[in-house]
C-alpha cells in the first residue's frame, strides 16, 4: 500500500479560514482527513502541502513517524507556522488512515483513553460589553457548558490607562456573576499586552478567579512571559503560536506556564502533540489543546484529550454550528454537565462532504485589528 495523492482544500469562511488535507492511498476507498487551518494564510498553507506531497508520494502511509521525520527534516528549512501547519494536516490524515486500517479510534492507537469523558469549554469570542458577555455565558450554560473563555480586550497598545483595565475587569465580573461559583472561565488576551499591562490586568481580575490567563504577552517575548510569571497568582496558558516540542521546551523548563495549548493543526499534528503532552506531564503542566477552527482539528484534539494523562479542558467554538454539521459527518456536542463523549473511530471517526465544501462561496477573510488612533494592532 502506498500514498497516491495528497490534496489540500482551502475554504475562506465568514469566521475564519479552513484548510483540509485529503491523503489518498492506492487501495480503493482508503483515505484519511487532516486539517491545517492557519487563519489568514490559507494559500500559503495549501502551497506548503503541495511541497510536502512530493516527499511522500509512494511512501507507506502506515509509517507515520517516518513520514513525519521526512516532512520535517527534508528541504533544509525547518519549522515556521506555514510549513509546520502543512505537516500537521498530513500527519493527522495518516493517523486517520491507520485507525481505519485497524478498525479503531486514534485514541485507541495511541494507547487507549485514560478518561471516560472529556470536559469542554465554549469559546465566547471577543466583546467589550459586560452585558453581551453575560448573555453569551447564559447561552453557553443552556447548551450544557460549565466553562467558557472570553476575549475582553480591545485593540490595545503595549500599555493602557485605567479605563481599559476597568473595562476588562467589568467583563470578567459579568461572566463570573453569570456562572456563579460552580462554573469556570478563562481569559484570552491574544498576545496583545506588554508585560507591565498584563501584570496590571491580572491583578485587577484576580478576584474573579479565572482558570487561566491565555496568551498574556506577545509570543516572541519570553522575557515578558517570565516577568509576568514571576508576579501572577493566576495560572498562565500559552502555546497556540508555538510549533513543535522544541519551542515548548524552554517554556516548560523555566516554569513560565501552568497550562500549555499546542494546536494539533499547527504544532506538528497528532504525532507531535502526543510528545508535547508527555513533555508537559514531566513538569506538572496541564495540556489544553488550542481548538478554535474546523471539525477535523476538533476530532484530532478530542482523541488527544482522551489519551493524555495531563489533559485539562478542550476548547470548542463551532460545535453547535449548522454549517459545521452540514460539512462534517460527526460533530460532538456536550452533555448537560459540559462533557464530550469519547471518540469512537475508526480513525478520526468522520468524513467531509466535499461537494458541500466546494459549493461554498469563496469570500476573503482578513484577520486584522486597528487601535483607536488608526495604528496597526495585534489581531
Amino acid at each position: 500500500m502506498k500514498i497516491a495523492r495528497i490534496t489540500p482544500m482551502a475554504y475562506h469562511g465568514p469566521l475564519t479560514d479552513l484548510v483540509f488535507v485529503k491523503v489518498e492511498t492506492d487501495e480503493p476507498g482508503l483515505f484519511g482527513w487532516g486539517e491545517c487551518s492557519l487563519p489568514g494564510k490559507p494559500s500559503g498553507v495549501a502551497g506548503a502541502v503541495h511541497d510536502l506531497a512530493r516527499l511522500l508520494r509512494g511512501a507507506d502511509p502506515q509509517r507515520v513517524e517516518w513520514c513525519w521525520q521526512r516532512m520535517y527534516r527534508h528541504g533544509y528549512w525547518r519549522g515556521g507556522p506555514i510549513q509546520t501547519s502543512a505537516l500537521s494536516g498530513v500527519d493527522m490524515a495518516l493517523w486517520d488512515i491507520r485507525g481505519k486500517l485497524a478498525g479503531c479510534s486514534v485514541a485507541a492507537l495511541l494507547g487507549g483513553p485514560v478518561r471516560d469523558r472529556i470536559k469542554a469549554y465554549a469559546n465566547l469570542g471577543l466583546s467589550l460589553d459586560p452585558g453581551e458577555f453575560r448573555e453569551r455565558t447564559h447561552a453557553a450554560l443552556a447548551l450544557g457548558f460549565q466553562a467558557v473563555k472570553i476575549y475582553p480586550l480591545p485593540a490595545v497598545a503595549q500599555g493602557e490607562g485605567l479605563a481599559t483595565i476597568r473595562q476588562i475587569t467589568a467583563c470578567c465580573e459579568a461572566v463570573r456573576d453569570a456562572l456563579g461559583s460552580a462554573g469556570d472561565f478563562a481569559i484570552d488576551l491574544h498576545g496583545r499586552p506588554g508585560a507591565a499591562l498584563a501584570i496590571q490586568i491580572e491583578r485587577a481580575v484576580r478576584h474573579t478567579a479565572p482558570l487561566w490567563i491565555e496568551e498574556p504577552v506577545p509570543p516572541e517575548s519570553n522575557a515578558a512571559l517570565e516577568r509576568l510569571a514571576q508576579q501572577s497568582a493566576t495560572p498562565i496558558a500559552v502555546g497556540e503560536r508555538l510549533f513543535t516540542r522544541w519551542a515548548f521546551r524552554e517554556v516548560l523548563e523555566r516554569g513560565w506556564a501552568g497550562v500549555i495549548q499546542p494546536d494539533c493543526a499547527n504544532a506538528g499534528g497528532i504525532s507531535e502533540l502526543q510528545r508535547i503532552a508527555a513533555l508537559a506531564e514531566m513538569y506538572g503542566v496541564g495540556f489544553a489543546p488550542h481548538n478554535p477552527n474546523g471539525p477535523v482539528q476538533a476530532a484530532a484534539s478530542l482523541n488527544l484529550a482522551a489519551y493524555a494523562q495531563n489533559f485539562s479542558l478542550l476548547e470548542t467554538r463551532h460545535t453547535h454550528s449548522e454549517w459545521t454539521a452540514r460539512l462534517c459527518s460527526y460533530v460532538p456536542r456536550v452533555d448537560s454537565l459540559g462533557y464530550l463523549p469519547l471518540p469512537q473511530g475508526p480513525g478520526l471517526g468522520l468524513e467531509i462532504d466535499e461537494d458541500f465544501l466546494r459549493s461554498q462561496s469563496q469570500g476573503e477573510w482578513v484577520a486584522e485589528s486597528f487601535r483607536a488612533d488608526g495604528s496597526i494592532a495585534d489581531w
